[in-house]
This record gives C-alpha cells, sequence and structure tokens, in this order.
C-alpha cells in the first residue's frame, strides 16, 4: 500500500512540475542546486528532492487556495501545511542522513535567499 502511495504522490508530483509557474521553477532548482552542494547530493537524490520539494509546494498552494474557497478552515489549512512540512523534512532527513537539528540552518538560510530569486 505504501509503495502505491508513493509512486501515485511522484506521478502527481512529476506531471504537476509542468504546471508550476516559472518563478516556483526557479526557486525549487535554486533549492536543490544549493542542497545538492551543501550535502553532497547525487544525481539521483537531486532528482528525488526536486520531486519531493514540489510536492510540498504543491499541497501549501492547494490548501491555501482551498481556504481562500472557503473549502476548509485555517485551521485545516495549517494542518495540511504541517504535514506537507513534515513530509518534506523527513525527506531530507533521510536522503542527507542529518538530523533535522543539523538541517535547520540549511533551511532557514534557504527561506531567507529564495526570497531574492527572480
Amino acid at each position: 500500500m505504501k509503495k502505491i502511495v508513493l509512486t501515485l504522490l511522484l506521478v502527481v508530483a512529476f506531471s504537476t512540475t509542468y504546471g508550476q509557474n516559472k518563478y516556483q521553477e526557479r526557486q525549487n532548482k535554486y533549492f536543490v542546486e544549493a542542497a545538492a552542494k551543501e550535502f553532497n547530493l547525487n544525481k539521483d537524490q537531486q532528482k528525488e528532492l526536486a520531486e519531493v520539494r514540489t510536492t510540498m509546494v504543491l499541497a501549501y498552494g492547494e490548501s491555501n487556495s482551498a481556504m481562500k474557497e472557503g473549502t476548509i478552515t485555517k485551521e485545516e489549512m495549517q494542518e495540511k501545511n504541517k504535514e506537507a512540512s513534515r513530509n518534506f523534512n523527513n525527506a531530507v532527513i533521510k536522503m542527507t542522513g542529518k538530523t533535522y537539528k543539523e538541517l535547520a540552518p540549511f533551511f532557514k538560510r534557504m527561506r531567507d535567499e529564495l526570497k531574492n530569486v527572480k
């Protein structure tokens, strides 16, 4: 069951990658390149990271849109966003072999730097 869900998630992430706007694509590329350099990720890990980050960004967008449309509450949106973040963080932890505490400075730096990606 987990393999089926994961496969579907990857298919959705891959197919919706093309639906992202250019700004999100540039941010994703910047993040993956920085992570690859910081944590010595190989090509397969970089591809996986791009898919995982795309999935997180899409989940954020979907929950924010749903809240604006009134189909979910603010609390439900926050819970969906937390779940997306948790999934993303766990994937990066597994990929890098680092703890969240070790990754937190990188994530903070990326949040700051991604604001300036044009």
